[in-house]
Order: structure tokens, then sequence, then C-alpha cells
């Protein structure tokens, strides 16, 4: 066996028995996406119904790409278990919003094992049927930032055992702030970035937020609630 593979075989060792799961168990999908919504926070109902659409087709792009590559291919994920979508770089032009949204899921892996293992690593299994982004995780010549990038493997590399240790550790404490901020369905991730939407104009751009109808209307010369200029009369008293 050359020094590569001894290497290899190594770094597989890590991954199986001293990681003890940590970065498959719950395993994290993440896709960033534009969003944009027109009319500052009107018509909230729809642009919701929008959000949640937009995430649960990005949660199914990842399971549908997640297979084996046996025949019959094997799904390696079911539906999230939790949903964290944050709305980042909040941009308002007019009333026009625009913001990336990034999307976490967290996916229980069917071939995780009891002990926390991959029952279908190739350290284990003797073969890679893994789906090729599987396969890139844990590589050890990437740096972080990096297309395979692996803090755990990355400290297996640089040092020792305690080094292994204080990754773990923080690959630990970082999956399950997620897992706990997180939520159980695609319409509470939505409402949440209403929620931040909302919070956003309030500090950023009021004129955006939605107008709420007096409990009484007004006046018929009286001008309208809705800060158009006319008198209610001619606008919503029509």
């Amino acid at each position: 066996m050359d020094t590569v593979a001894k290497d290899r075989s190594y770094f597989s060792s890590v991954c199986v028995e001293k990681c003890g799961g940590v970065c498959c168990d719950p395993w994290w999908g993440i896709i960033s996406y534009p969003v944009v919504k027109q009319g500052g926070l009107s018509s909230l109902s729809s642009f919701r119904a929008e959000l949640v659409k937009g995430i649960r087709a990005r949660a199914q792009r990842i399971v549908e790409a997640y297979i084996t590559s046996e025949e019959p291919p094997r799904a390696l994920f079911a539906s999230p278990e939790r949903y964290n979508v944050l709305a980042r770089d909040i941009r308002s032009s007019g009333t026009t919003l625009t913001m990336n949204l990034v999307a976490m899921f967290a996916f229980r892996c069917a071939f995780v094992t009891k002990d926390r293992s991959c029952s279908i690593h190739p350290s284990i299994l003797g073969a890679e049927i893994r789906p090729p982004h599987c396969g890139f995780l844990g590589t050890p010549e990437a740096s972080p930032g990096q297309k395979g990038y692996c803090r755990i493997i990355h400290a297996a590399l640089t040092g020792g055992q305690a080094e292994i240790e204080k990754a773990l550790a923080v690959e630990n404490e970082s999956a399950s702030r997620n897992l706990e901020g997180g939520v159980t369905t695609a319409e509470e991730a939505a409402d949440r970035v209403v929620e931040n939407l909302k919070a956003w104009c309030e500090r950023h751009a009021p004129s955006l937020m939605p107008l709420q109808r007096p409990s009484a209307p007004p006046g018929r010369n009286d001008p309208c609630w809705c800060g158009s200029g006319q008198k209610f009369k001619k606008c919503h008293g029509k």
C-alpha cells in the first residue's frame, strides 16, 4: 500500500471510528438562493406561499441528488427533520425587497447505524456507492472554505488526538445549536422569514410595512388611511 493509500485509509478510520457520525447524524444540506418581494410587505399571504413552495422544492432537490450509485439506487434521505431558513443581505429599492435565503435542512441518513457509523462508507463496504457529494466530504487535501473540507479530518491531518477532540466538540456544538434552533415544517420556516422581513422593514424601511386599516373608517372628507393623500371618499371609501 503506498503512502497516499495509507493516508486515506487512516482518515477513513478517523471518519468511521472517531467522528461518531457528528457530520451525518443529522446531515445538513444547505442551499442559498435569491428572493425578490415586490410591493413592500403587502400581500404577505401569497409571498409566504411562494416561500413555502421554494423551501420544499430545494429540500426535494437534495433528496433526489443524494442516492447511491448502485442498481437500483437507494435514497439517503426522506423529508427533513428540521428547517433553518435565514434571510440575509436584505435590501430595498423603492417598494422592492431583495434578499438571499440560506436554507439549511437537517436530514437523518438511512445508512447511519445505531452506533452512528456509516454503513456504506468505503472503508467498511470496500466500494464507493455513496453520492459524489458524500465522497467529497473528508478530503484530506481540502483546506478551510474549500469543497470537501472537514474540520475533524483537518485536525487529524495537522494535529493529534487532542486536536481531533477539539474539532469534535466544535462540530457537536454547532450541530446541536442548529438543530435546536430549527423548526419542523416548511410553513414554520417561511413564517420566520416573514417575521425577519417585518423586523428589518421596521428598522430600515418603515414605509414598506403593511398598512393597517383603522377599526372605524374615517370621515368621507378625511385623508384616506392608506396614505395615498386622497380623501377617503375618493380612495378606499369608494
